[in-house]
């Protein structure tokens, strides 16, 4: 028997919209995604086939965003067509109420540019939310170590750490308000921890696939687990852990990013990078007993509508949903199925009966 339960829904601040396009994704499909997984809001990143990385593409993708029957937030790249090269026009931006800026999928690593962009968008009163990867551009990795693979590239934990701390030398200086996206390593909780205990700015977010799965499980016979930032070690997953039951990391987001299935079934080394998260998040967290209801309402919904709020995007009345709960297994229902929690076993699932 299932027990119907009701709860606010959910706002992911790191949705792969990759709209607006060339017709390559149907963005229905997005919206559908979120409405499985109990969202009805999503920040998507700039990094769409077409990047928003000029208004006039900004003002594309927002044609779109009105015919979903969810709210998207939008967040526009730090540089030209996310290359890290040149710097876009912030002020632009903040005089469309855009107010993050992210090359995600990419990192923003040039020393120089960095400052320049943090001190600008410090005077703008917008915010930095940082894919730290320190070697994007030039020989991005595979898989993080142990890696017994002569054809992977390992991905070292200083990849993202040596980003982190560059950044936050630049916040502490500039005072910019800044997100750190997916963490993954232990160090970068404790970077984080010292960031906050010094009174800086900044907010942080971990993935459910790095909160429920280390390295002990990948394998490399296909590209199920290929993602960045990658899937470390148990320690690693139990300081993320413990870094947001103890206010460190102050959200959860699913870095949800679909990729075609002939995309994924390749060899580790060929496949794309990238798992989806919207439908799963919830249930999949819900069902590993890891977090109290509470504390994944506080996750999930309050802290990312406080984090979009303070940065001034104009957040809906709260909303519910309805969910079923009782053993079942996790499906997933939108097009696209990279999912790392497919077939699953879950103890609630979403009511789509109104979906």
């Amino acid at each position: 028997r299932k027990y119907m339960i009701k709860l606010p829904t959910f706002v992911d601040l790191h949705t792969h919209t990759r709209y607006p396009d060339n017709s390559n994704f149907p963005s229905q499909d997005i919206e559908r995604a979120a409405l499985n997984g109990g969202y009805s809001e999503i920040l998507a990143m700039a990094n769409s086939e077409i990047p928003i990385d000029s208004v006039e593409n900004l003002k594309l993708a927002r044609e779109i965003d009105q015919n979903l029957n969810i709210k998207v937030h939008r967040v526009a790249s730090l540089t030209e067509n996310l290359e890290g090269k040149k710097l876009i026009n912030f002020s632009e931006f903040i005089n469309e109420g855009i107010r993050i800026f992210s090359d995600d999928g990419k990192s923003l690593v040039d020393d120089q540019l960095a400052h320049i962009a943090f001190k600008t968008i410090a005077e703008l009163n917008g915010a930095v939310f940082q894919h730290c990867e320190k070697n994007c551009h030039t020989n991005p990795g595979d898989i993080a170590p142990p890696n017994f693979s002569n054809e992977l590239i390992t991905i070292e934990e200083e990849e993202e750490t040596e980003i982190l701390e560059r950044d936050l030398t630049l916040v502490e200086k500039y005072k910019t308000r800044y997100h750190a996206q997916h963490l993954s390593s232990k160090k970068s909780v404790e970077l984080i921890k010292k960031a906050k205990d010094k009174g800086l700015p900044v907010t942080a977010e971990v993935t459910p696939h790095h909160l429920m799965s280390n390295n002990e499980k990948i394998h490399t016979s296909d590209g199920e687990y290929k993602m960045y930032p990658p899937i470390r070690a148990e320690d690693d997953r139990q300081a993320l852990i413990m870094g947001l039951k103890t206010g460190v990391i102050d959200i959860i987001a699913t870095d949800h990013a679909p990729h075609p299935q002939e995309t994924k079934t390749l060899s580790f080394k060929n496949s794309a990078r990238g798992v989806v998260g919207l439908e799963s998040a919830f249930a999949v967290l819900y069902s590993s007993n890891i977090f109290t209801l509470e504390e994944l309402i506080a996750f999930m919904s309050k802290k990312p509508k406080e984090i979009l709020h303070k940065l001034g995007y104009d957040i809906s009345e709260n909303s519910y949903c309805n969910w079923l709960e009782g053993e079942d297994i996790f499906v997933t229902r939108s097009i696209y199925k990279n999912s790392l929690f497919e077939n699953s076993k879950v103890k609630i699932q979403k009511d789509i009966t109104h979906v």
